[in-house]
């Protein structure tokens, strides 16, 4: 079994790899709950010697001397990073049935962990990364949401995080901006490409306009099709002016930042 396709590696604190993984459970979960820990089975985990010298030791020893909390890192199939979900203490583990020197761990999972309705998302990710703007046009709802998650999740790994030169000029494809979500996955892919990451919020927004996020402003956007996000983005938000739209609060952080924003 050990050269079935990995999964997921283990990684401790500093982020070194501790273990190579064939699969987990729970990582995707039926109601995920902000303040409750959950618990994922790491299947088929072939540990460095580290992880394995740790195992050996006795509970009591392992509570007093934690090997420090890491991550599990989420693999697409051609193995390279898609996300991490940070993981706490070992609470259990066990020979493994799918490899002789492989072990089965339970952990703590100490973050976010996705929703199992939103599963065929990440797999959709995890198996075919996007190579072309708008793959995302067909998700709607919470779907679309969870697309623009594995876009933050995955920003981190992008190939490249320096800046192009200012004073480029980016067009922004709002065929489909129908609403927030995808408003920032439009974003994200003129600046950086298909499936591309440049914000998921307002704040997050202005911080990528602020550098290392791959465009130096100022720069110009032309906002393609812009009249489509303009009545879709017409509802107003806590904190902005009374005759102010969501859609007017983003040209408003663009305007900030320095980008002329062109709508066509």
């Amino acid at each position: 079994m050990d050269d079935v396709q990995l999964k997921f590696l283990l990684t401790d604190a500093d982020g070194q790899i501790c273990g190579s993984c064939l699969d987990a459970e729970r990582v995707f979960v039926e109601a995920p709950e902000d303040d409750e820990r959950g618990t994922v089975d790491i299947l088929g985990c072939l540990p460095s010697q580290r992880l394995r010298d740790y195992l050996n030791e006795s509970k009591r020893h392992r509570r007093r001397n934690p090997l420090g909390p890491g991550a599990l890192r989420m693999l697409d199939t051609a193995g390279n990073p898609l996300a991490e979900f940070w993981m706490g203490e070992i609470l259990d583990w066990r020979p493994s049935p799918l490899g002789r020197e492989r072990v089965d761990l339970v952990a703590h999972c100490e973050d976010y962990v996705p929703s199992s309705h939103t599963r065929h998302v990440w797999e959709r990710w995890r198996t075919a990364r996007p190579d072309r703007i708008n793959q995302w046009a067909g998700y709607v709802g919470a779907d679309r949401e969870e697309w623009l998650t594995v876009v933050f999740h995955n920003s981190r790994w992008r190939s490249s995080h320096l800046d192009r030169p200012a004073r480029r000029t980016y067009d922004l494809d709002g065929t489909h901006v129908t609403d927030k979500a995808s408003f920032y996955l439009a974003i994200g892919e003129a600046v950086n490409g298909p499936g591309g990451y440049f914000g998921w919020n307002l704040d997050a927004l202005s911080d990528c306009l602020g550098g290392h996020s791959g465009a130096e402003a100022p720069f110009t956007l032309v906002w393609h099709c812009s009249h489509i996000a303009r009545e879709s983005l017409a509802f107003s938000i806590e904190g902005a002016g009374a005759n102010s739209t969501y859609f007017d609060v983003i040209r408003t952080v663009f305007e900030e930042k320095g980008v002329d924003v062109v709508l066509r």
